[in-house]
């Protein structure tokens, strides 16, 4: 059965200089901290960092009843513009992470190019309202992982103003 693919683009913004939304989602194994939908991201093996080549076994549910497990290994990575991986497993394609500085703050476009492995998702897809039921999801998803991520990002310039401010 031919697989079914999505291709979605998400941008987010925000109020933080480039270098530190660039450390924060690049600290993949505190994803799921801050970015309730991620049940685990965890790097494989003894490596800690973040490369071309590491490889990082992920679990997300969003609102639907199922959860997606799927590896993604990173193929280019260029601090702190560009993060780019491939997927395999439940989710098979591409992604890529491209930042931006702008005026006051950074901003974020994550392209996602996957299709499902699972016969029963594909079959289920090409029903235009379940296909929509999956999208949404994805949408649900995202849009977590932004309000987690800007809360954190958030705490730590408020952190970095203060330590200015008493000229720690």
């Amino acid at each position: 059965m031919k697989m079914e693919m999505y291709h979605f683009i998400t941008h987010w913004y925000f109020h933080a200089p480039i270098d530190l939304v660039w450390r924060e989602l690049n600290n993949i194994e505190a994803w799921p901290l801050w970015w309730r939908s991620y049940q685990k991201a965890a790097i494989r093996g003894e490596q800690k960092s973040i490369e071309v080549g590491t490889i990082v076994d992920n679990r997300v549910k969003g609102s639907l009843p199922y959860s997606l497990t799927y590896a993604t290994q990173i193929t280019q990575w260029e601090p702190p513009a560009l993060l780019e991986l491939k997927s395999t497993g439940d989710l098979v394609g591409n992604g890529k992470f491209m930042l931006e500085a702008r005026d006051d703050g950074t901003a974020v476009t994550f392209y996602w190019d996957v299709g499902t492995s699972n016969a029963v998702f594909n079959l289920l897809a090409k029903l235009p309202f379940i296909r929509r039921f999956m999208e949404k999801n994805r949408g649900v998803v995202m849009d977590d992982g932004y309000r987690g991520l800007r809360a954190r990002i958030e705490k730590q310039g408020d952190a970095v103003r203060l330590q200015d401010e008493s000229g720690l």
